[in-house]
């Protein structure tokens, strides 16, 4: 009988204190880890879909780039596709109609970004008036769009280099090897360029956007038609 007392005394006794402060301790390790886990997921989240986003936009603007260079025609015999050319703008005549209307001039730009103002590529079209190939083009654009926000120049070191280099095939080289031009291109080297090749940095759209986010985006357009084995005579227009 007194073993039986003993045995139901020791059932309803419950735990200690010591039992209690152990099992509060473990709860909350394996709370304090759960959560630490849930912050880091949420975080990669963000990071993975602010680099989505950027990668979007960086491959957008780029197709439209290239398109619109591809696009490049001659004004005439007198006048190169590319008018002007540096590391930040390039100015030519493309034809992306139907041929319905005339040949237009058209800039590219890109801004570096100053203060909290984001770097962009903008892109400004002129329409031409008159008969082709006489046409005439205004100092104002006729439109003007943002084609990216958010851009950087892509840097080696600490250098940033240009968003636009051209490029021609080089003499007495092997054949199709192409020598970068020196900028403002002149009007020999503009006739003679073969190859625009453009490189920029996308930063994701946030406050404040963070470099292991960002996005380098790179392509060669080979804007006209050219005998390699001919690098003098510079390519045809079209």
């Amino acid at each position: 009988m007194t073993r039986l007392l003993d045995r139901l005394r020791s059932e309803q006794a419950g735990v200690t204190l010591v039992e209690l402060l152990v099992a509060m301790v473990i709860g909350l390790i394996v709370t304090f880890a759960s959560l630490t886990v849930l912050g880091r997921a949420t975080t990669v989240s963000h990071e993975v879909a602010d680099r989505q986003e950027a990668v979007q936009r960086g491959r957008q603007a780029i197709e439209l780039i290239t398109r619109q260079l591809r696009s490049q025609v001659c004004l005439g015999e007198a006048s190169e596709p590319i008018s002007y050319g540096d590391g930040s703008t390039v100015t030519f005549y493309a034809d992306l109609s139907n041929g319905s209307t005339n040949v237009q001039r058209r800039r590219l730009t890109f801004t570096a970004p100053s203060g909290s103002a984001p770097g962009r590529i903008t892109e400004e079209v002129f329409a031409g008036s008159g008969t082709y190939p006489d046409l005439t083009y205004g100092s104002t654009p006729t439109s003007s769009r943002v084609l990216l926000s958010g851009a950087r120049q892509t840097q080696v070191g600490a250098v940033n280099q240009p968003v636009f280099r051209y490029y021609a095939f080089q003499p007495g080289s092997p054949t199709g090897d192409l020598q970068e031009l020196a900028t403002p291109l002149s009007a020999a080297d503009a006739s003679r360029t073969v190859m625009v090749r453009i490189a920029y940095v996308v930063m994701p759209e946030r406050t404040i956007p963070r470099n292991f986010d960002s996005t380098t985006l790179q392509d060669d357009v080979y804007v006209r038609l050219a005998d390699p084995t001919r690098p003098l005579e510079g390519p045809r227009c079209l």
